[in-house]
């Protein structure tokens, strides 16, 4: 008992705990431990103990439209499975060992019993939860992961000095930095704990070898950094084939860290499905090293763009703003239109560039006037195809210059598609089929169409994404249809006579709003951290030609959040 009260004192919950509180956890409290990979308790399962983490760190993950989604990490000296508990209701998520872990756990009886006796026990238990409830995301911030494991592939691949390169690099991010090299045994536990302790983020780098070193990387990392080279294949199976490394796939702790160096073996997607990749860092240059040190420090920014049809062309102003101000883009997404813009900027194309692109393929001629009377649209599609095509041509998802994604609501089912790999055309075609307007896209059994009929502004799968700063630019918040034109509306060929054919009819306003139109009364699980609403006033949805207007009306709203919100961004940005 003396050895589990010791351990404790080091912990910060219980340091608040006079000595006799102290002891009755400790002689009540059952400490045992937990292999990486094993879990604590199941969603669904009923709830009877209190536990907490005494060494080590365990995950909490939750079923979502990907698969098992992780939404937080436990570290030491942080309870796990108190709501549940208090509540006398069953478990909400799943929790694991993220590594090898010691646990303190407490009956339901024992915690009452000592709730009762020692007041300062549910004092500090209720700080816990009040903190958890009323703030979620910036708890789990604290709880984020620590330890990342920096794995080379190849023996030409230099891992001591990307590690030290990293170090630095995120240092710089005011994080406390140590790393590792690679070495012939393992250090002592009790010395390896407290350089945890002692620093924010440590980087262990390790190489493919199946050697003592490497294993106690896999089994000790909460999170995984492969790194490969263009020029390589992956071995199959790869190997990182312990019960731990297993863990990892599952639960998506894995990046894949591509060199391009050489000429290409494989396609990039051979590699992910070999590591399981949640997330795919294409690296070339210095740019590729800052953006790996803000998302293993936290302090990643990631960017969504909202659908808004010809309003969308805002956030082409708002990335110029966010560019010349400094701001990194690491993540980038969006829905409907949004995501054009999105893919624009993660195919790493300059402002000009993005310009003259779009001005040629949605404002030079309208990309909705293949008009034909309608039996599934009211366009046949193949404008916008043909210009997806000039522009984007073969490039594939996982290729990209940035980590991209974009949203399509599958109507078969009802539920939301996330575009993370795969054909960038085929994305963008499905993320902009508005019902009604263009044709959707069947995909296998899933019927496509435009993301913004689910999800216009993905902010909350962008939270799952990275654990950094979410910057949401929504053009579809206000102002987005004229009401008038609605009022005492022309007969179809008294239209025809009065606009001709180039333009639009009211109905295709009507529709890309109502397509818009839900996301708006839906409150954000995770909403942008900074907010962007540029009110884009007197530009419709349908309005191609107000390019000017709407790019000005971008910058100038993104410039003045920036203003505001300087302190939050000026530790992120590439000009400092």
């Amino acid at each position: 008992m003396d050895v589990i009260r010791h351990r404790l004192l080091d912990l910060a919950f219980f340091k608040s705990l006079d000595a006799e509180a102290l002891t009755e956890v400790a002689a009540r409290g059952r400490w045992h431990s937990l292999a990486g990979g094993w879990p604590l308790f199941l969603a669904g399962e009923a709830s009877d103990a209190l536990h907490f983490v005494i060494s080590g760190r365990l995950i909490v993950v939750r079923s979502g439209p990907e698969g098992e989604e992780v939404i937080g990490y436990v570290r030491a000296g942080e309870p796990a499975g108190e709501m549940s508990m208090l509540s006398g209701e069953a478990h909400t998520a799943s929790v694991f060992a993220l590594r090898d872990t010691e646990i303190l756990t407490l009956t339901r009886d024992d915690v009452e019993h000592i709730i009762h006796e020692h007041g300062e026990f549910a004092g500090a238990l209720s700080r816990v939860i009040l903190k958890r409830a009323r703030h979620p995301a910036s708890s789990f911030q604290q709880s984020a992961p620590r330890i990342f494991a920096l794995v080379a592939t190849s023996p030409s691949i230099d891992i001591e000095a990307i590690a030290a390169d990293l170090a630095q690099r995120i240092a710089r991010c005011g994080v406390k930095t140590n790393w590792l090299p690679v070495q012939e045994g393992v250090p002592e536990s009790g010395a390896f704990d407290r350089m945890e302790e002692a620093h924010d983020v440590v980087l262990l780098a390790t190489r493919v070898d199946g050697g003592a070193w490497y294993r106690f990387v896999i089994r000790h990392a909460d999170r995984f950094i492969v790194f490969a080279r263009r020029d390589a294949k992956p071995p199959r199976p790869f190997p990182m084939t312990t019960e731990t490394g297993e863990r990892a796939r599952k639960f998506r702790l894995v990046d894949l860290a591509m060199l391009h160096e050489g000429i290409p073996a494989c396609p990039i997607a051979e590699w992910a499905d070999a590591v399981s990749a949640s997330r795919i860092l294409n690296c070339r240059g210095g740019a590729c090293r800052d953006r790996l040190a803000r998302i293993i420090a936290g302090k990643s920014v990631g960017v969504v763009f909202s659908g808004g049809g010809a309003r969308a062309y805002a956030h082409i102003g708002a990335v110029t703003a966010l560019r010349e101000a400094g701001v990194p883009i690491d993540f980038v997404s969006g829905a409907s239109m949004g995501a054009i813009i999105a893919a624009c900027v993660a195919a790493g194309w300059d402002n000009q560039e993005i310009e003259e692109r779009i001005r040629d393929a949605f404002v030079s001629s309208n990309p909705l006037g293949d008009h034909v009377l309608p039996v599934v649209a009211l366009t046949k599609g193949k404008r916008v195809e043909e210009r997806l095509q000039k522009h984007f041509g073969d490039r594939l998802i996982e290729e990209l210059a940035l980590p991209f994604f974009c949203v399509s609501s599958d109507i078969s089912t009802g539920e939301a598609r996330i575009h993370r790999r795969g054909s960038l055309q085929h994305a963008l075609r499905a993320t902009i089929s508005l019902p009604g307007i263009l044709p959707p896209v069947i995909d296998g059994d899933a019927l496509l169409v435009d993301g913004a009929v689910i999800n216009n502004f993905p902010t909350d799968v962008m939270a799952t994404t990275h654990r950094g700063l979410t910057i949401g630019i929504d053009v579809a918040r206000r102002g987005a249809i004229d009401i008038e034109a609605f009022r005492d509306p022309p007969g179809f060929f008294s239209w025809i006579a009065q606009h001709g054919v180039k333009d639009a009819p009211p109905i295709v306003s009507l529709l890309m709003r109502t397509a818009t139109a839900r996301h708006e009364r839906v409150l954000k699980v995770h909403p942008a951290d900074i907010l962007i609403s540029p009110k884009v006033e007197g530009v419709e949805l349908r309005d191609w030609e107000a390019y000017d207007e709407a790019v000005s009306d971008g910058y100038n709203a993104t410039r003045a959040a920036i203003d505001e919100h300087r302190d939050a961004l000026v530790s992120l940005r590439i000009n400092k």
